[in-house]
């Protein structure tokens, strides 16, 4: 599913692909070089490729006739974009014709970026074994890179370690964690939150209270349409980037809500209130309960008369993409306002969205779906699983029905039959693909995600077997 800048642009003209086999095969049956173009919904730096150097009939030419073009949008590949993104987006990867790596580029302007395709097929016309031979190379050595140690075992140690991680990035003087790049850290204020709970050790709910105190007060925060915008370039949380992601908001009313049930301060209580309100209007749609991916802003087209009468106002942009994690995320956060809020419309707006994603978003084969609305569907992915799994385990925590917790079950006999690998852990994808998706990967915060949620379906059961696999 193919989309494009808003704003006017020709890049459609390019005879993109989608990622798969098919166009893989294609590229060796044609012998040309792949462009790979990973993009995300709500980048300005695409959007401007779009309407720049993929708007030139030049490169349209050159890329029509000499590459194997392929489109792919982070949100609805996270598997391509794990693989591929090179310091974010857009990355645009140039692969052999058999689907090796060969370098990666970010935004490039329409001179340049011409340039490198008229070296490109001029390299390959004239010495197309050289470039295979890199191409092999480039491959080996990723391969060779992988670590081989195995893994330590979990232990206080480990966690007094990565503790001492997150409190060394700990931003004393604005909040949140590292620099200058300024992003919202969810999970690591969750994991500082869990530590006071099981500690005692006031600084680390000081520190995430101090950080959403910032972030609120900040121009992080948007006080015209609600929501929090997704990093600022800016230390001081002054300098946002106007893109307000749905997991980034499902973490943040959790951060809200479990600081409010330990301060009893009612300012977290206040933001928390804010977010449900942002969720239920701005990311929300009467034909479904489920929740939208995010929603971005936008410059209209640029007219010279508009700008010399001031500023310009944004456009909002929604992706109207249902996520299956995001939404799961979601869940969990709205259940959580139901139980400390007293928030009765979000259970049952939670329990709605859990029902559609298993009649939508259930694979026959077993797992999730990744999102509704494009095609070809996206299944095998772990975080899905483990999202939809971690939900539905809430949902029986404070409902009390069966279903929720059989169909938890469900997802975890799909995660070890499909995910599983032989050297411990679990694989990122159960379905293997062209060029990099070869390889299945054990990353290790989804690892970490898999293991919470078969340590607590082990003590929701009551069967320890799980915890065996945690």
């Amino acid at each position: 599913m193919h989309r494009f800048s808003p704003r006017a642009n020709r890049a459609h003209l390019v005879q993109w692909r989608e990622w798969g086999e098919a166009a893989f095969q294609e590229a060796r049956e044609q012998d040309k070089p792949i462009v790979v173009f990973l993009t995300a919904f709500w980048c300005g730096y695409c959007q401007q490729m779009d309407e720049t150097s993929l708007s030139n009939t030049n490169i349209h030419a050159l890329l029509n006739a000499f590459f194997i073009p392929i489109r792919v949008e982070e949100s609805q590949r996270p598997d391509v974009d794990l693989r591929y993104n090179q310091d974010g987006w857009p990355t645009i990867a140039f692969l052999t014709p058999v689907g090796d790596p060969l370098f990666s580029v970010n935004y490039t302007a329409p001179e340049p970026f011409l340039a490198l395709l008229v070296k490109i097929v001029d390299a390959h016309q004239r010495d197309s074994a050289t470039l295979l031979e890199t191409g092999a190379r480039n491959r080996a050595e990723a391969l060779a890179r992988q670590s081989k140690e195995p893994p330590a075992r979990l232990g206080p140690a480990i966690v007094a370690e990565i503790a001492g991680m997150v409190e060394g990035l700990a931003d004393t003087a604005h909040g949140g964690y590292g620099g200058p790049f300024k992003f919202l850290h969810t999970e690591a204020n969750d994991f500082l939150l869990y530590l006071h709970e099981v500690t005692g050790e006031t600084s680390h709910l000081d520190h995430v209270a101090f950080t959403l105190e910032n972030m609120r007060q900040s121009r992080l925060y948007d006080n015209n349409d609600g929501g929090f915008f997704r990093y600022s370039s800016k230390p001081d949380w002054q300098e946002p980037h106007p893109e307000k992601l749905l997991d980034d908001q499902a973490g943040l009313l959790r951060n809200y809500l479990r600081t409010y049930l330990l301060t009893g301060q009612g300012v977290y209580r206040e933001i928390a209130e804010a977010l449900i309100h942002y969720l239920n209007t701005a990311l929300s749609s009467d034909s479904s309960p489920c929740f939208f991916g995010c929603q971005d802003y936008v410059r209209p087209e640029l007219d010279l008369a508009a700008v010399r009468q001031g500023p310009m106002t944004l456009i909002s942009l929604i992706d109207e993409l249902v996520y299956c994690d995001a939404n799961a995320r979601a869940v969990s956060a709205y259940l959580d306002a139901w139980w400390i809020l007293g928030r009765e419309d979000c259970k049952i707006r939670a329990q709605q969205i859990l029902e559609q994603l298993w009649e939508t978003l259930r694979v026959p084969d077993g797992g999730m779906y990744h999102y509704t609305g494009g095609e070809p569907p996206v299944s095998g992915l772990l975080m899905d699983n483990v999202m939809m799994g971690t939900a539905l385990l809430d949902a029986y925590g404070v409902c009390g029905d069966y279903v929720y917790l059989a169909r938890a079950q469900h997802l975890a006999e799909d995660i070890v039959r499909l995910h599983c690998s032989p050297e411990g852990g679990f694989f990122d994808i159960s379905e293997t693909g062209p060029a990099n998706l070869k390889i299945p990967m054990t990353v290790f915060t989804q690892n970490a995600q898999t293991a919470m949620f078969f340590v607590r379906l082990a003590d929701l059961s009551g069967d320890i077997a799980y915890r065996k696999l945690a």
